[in-house]
């Protein structure tokens, strides 16, 4: 059985596993020697005979490590090289070749060949040990990439969840900020989710592997935040009993956290604005410079620009500060993501706490969705983690789920006042709501919004009356079969919620 009944990604779930070795040549003694010494080292191995052949192996990612001819029917090696590189395969390739010119050897590693060895083998030694340096080399890739893996699962978490347009758009920025060290500005509400997009945008760069250093402005007392900040050299102050390491300087070559920017007092913003600028600061009591290597991400729930216009925050450190700004969206600009967010809450709530639901009613859904989220995500998650906790059964039912007093109660009067109106007129409010709210921008892709709130409850409630009939359910919304097995398919609905009779 050859190398291909191994994947990648098999490999990187179980290091122990054999490296697996393609040999791409067009001569079939090339081919048995290598493979008979390869195999006596304990290595898997597979042969392609011609440029397709390779370029199709390599294509599959199934491999560690793999030698490749330059001169073999079709293409060649080195277009093999280049349209491996070109889909970012991730086998090392080692070039072999009879022809050993100079020119070879040049244009094969700048194709991103990983080494270059001549032919005839004068000694096979010499080519097993090039395998196995090659080898090393990809297990300690695999390694990063594990290790890469793991700590966005634990530190990122994939909780940043959402498909509206308003999040594809912060996801965007996200990806363009990675590949840069510009400083970003974070703002939005409180509970939509900024230190997430920061723990996103370190964890996604090059910096992962560095520390991430997260601090609340607001939450350190402003006699004590200069050296929280900046550090304090020993007897700089009363209790200073020892030189301390401030923040940036634990920060190293990761990432500086600086949330709730806006209450960062306005003695210390200059030494803030120089960091910025120079790159550099002092501890407390110390003359000495220390060069600043992080990445500062700042994040605010304040109107900065209001500050600045109140004499309460420089403008010259918030124009540093906003060199790329990211504006998180409020929940209730992005409802269509609040079934999917729900959902996930319901999860966390069964793997981490052992609830024991496993579905949301559709009417809990509805009232989920009509609810105007003052505290976002941070609001919605402790209100879905409560009912998952508390609920009787295995079903969250509306009762279940608790809102805070004050927007419940505003809630259900327009609940009552809608009670005798048409849907259309339930409709108007809605949209009217989304042009009326208070400092936001012009709404943007109001049809598939709207369809968002209304189809998914509109199916579960069918699905419900239905029996979790899909062929009764299609004839109750008026849809082809097959259009609704996608829309739940799109909708995430769970069948098993609504038991066939």
């Amino acid at each position: 059985m050859g190398a291909g009944d191994i994947t990648f990604a098999e490999r990187l779930k179980d290091p122990n596993k054999a490296a697996s070795i393609l040999i791409a040549d067009d001569d079939p003694a090339i081919r048995l020697v290598l493979r008979h010494r390869l195999e006596a080292e304990g290595y898997r191995v597979d042969e392609a005979p011609d440029s397709q052949s390779a370029l199709d192996a390599l294509r599959s990612n199934r491999f560690d490590v793999a030698l490749l001819d330059i001169i073999m029917p079709g293409a060649g090696g080195l277009e093999v090289l280049s349209g491996a590189k070109a889909e970012n395969s991730r086998t090392l390739i080692i070039v072999i070749t009879a022809a050993s010119t100079m020119n070879n050897a040049v244009e094969a590693m700048k194709r991103g060949a990983h080494d270059y060895l001549t032919k005839p083998f004068a000694n096979l030694d010499l080519v097993a040990a090039a395998i196995k340096r090659a080898v090393e080399v990809a297990a300690q890739a695999a390694d990063l990439d594990r290790l890469k893996d793991e700590v966005n699962r634990q530190l990122v978490g994939g909780e940043i969840i959402g498909r509206s347009p308003a999040m594809q758009e912060v996801y965007k920025l996200i990806g363009r900020v990675v590949t840069n060290d510009a400083t970003v500005l974070l703002s939005g509400e409180s509970g939509t989710g900024k230190e997430l997009v920061a723990r996103a945008i370190h964890f996604k760069s090059a910096r992962w592997r560095s520390p991430f250093v997260a601090v609340n402005c607001s939450a350190i007392p402003q006699g004590l935040l200069e050296s929280e900040l900046f550090g304090h050299e020993r007897g700089s102050f009363t209790g200073a009993t020892e030189r301390r390491a401030g923040k940036f300087e634990m920060a190293d070559t990761g990432t500086i956290f600086l949330d709730e920017i806006g209450d960062l007092p306005l003695e210390l913003q200059p030494k803030l604005l120089r960091v910025l600028q120079e790159r550099e600061f002092s501890r407390v009591g110390s003359v000495e410079m220390l060069k600043v290597k992080a990445r500062v991400i700042a994040a605010t729930n304040q109107e900065l620009q209001k500050l600045v216009a109140a004499r309460q925050f420089r403008e010259d450190l918030y124009f540093r500060l906003r060199v790329i700004p990211i504006a998180m969206p409020p929940l209730r600009e992005r409802r269509e993501d609040i079934p999917e967010l729900t959902d996930y809450f319901v999860g966390k709530a069964v793997q981490e706490m052992g609830a024991r639901v496993n579905a949301v009613s559709p009417e809990a859904r509805a009232k989920l969705l009509a609810y105007d989220w003052p505290g976002n995500v941070r609001e919605l998650e402790n209100a879905v983690m409560r009912a998952a906790l508390l609920a009787p059964g295995n079903t969250i039912r509306p009762e279940d789920v608790e809102l805070s007093p004050a927007t419940a109660v505003a809630s259900s009067s327009a609940s009552s006042t809608e009670a005798g109106a048409s849907l259309g007129d339930v409709i108007t409010t809605r949209i009217t709501s989304w042009f009326e709210s208070p400092g936001s921008e012009e709404p943007r892709d109001l049809y598939h919004r709207l369809v968002a709130e209304i189809e998914r409850p509109l199916i579960e409630m069918a699905l419900k009356r239905a029996s979790g009939n899909q062929v009764r359910a299609a004839r109750i919304l008026g849809l082809n079969r097959n259009t609704l097995r996608k829309k739940i398919t799109d909708h995430k609905i769970v069948l098993t919620r609504y038991p066939r009779e």
